[in-house]
């Protein structure tokens, strides 16, 4: 059987309300949308006030914000980003995440083919 080429297409509307963030104490949710050699797609929807800590990704990441608004720390700096702007990350600069109110990111996950393993940014604490 020939291996289809095209992932997706994904219903953005549709998968956010879907993976909303329940009662948990963490406050967010991830889904990977696209798991290919070298990348992930993952939707991740968060509460206001949840964060996602410092941590650190084998490669360069985007997070582009969907729905709702983020504060991104980038080592000692910290930028806002609102629904419809995207910041790239480079691979292993520590990186932390906190909604400022109920949204979603699409976060883009790349790193060097071979490298075994899932990106640590989508299974931090």
């Amino acid at each position: 059987m020939e291996h289809d080429p095209i992932l997706g297409p994904f219903a953005l509307s549709s998968e956010i309300e879907r993976l909303a963030p329940g009662d948990g104490a963490s406050g967010r949710r991830a889904a990977t949308l696209v798991k290919a050699d070298g990348l992930r797609v993952v939707l991740v929807t968060m509460r206001r006030g949840a964060v996602l800590a410092e941590h650190t990704a084998p490669g360069p990441i985007t997070i582009q914000a969907l729905r709702g608004s983020f504060l991104v720390t980038v080592g000692a700096v910290e930028r806002s980003l609102p629904a419809g702007e995207l910041i790239s990350v480079g691979a292993q600069v520590p990186h932390a995440v906190r909604a400022v109110e109920d949204g979603a990111f699409l976060l883009t996950i790349g790193w060097p083919h071979g490298q075994a393993g899932e990106p640590a940014a989508v299974t931090a604490p």
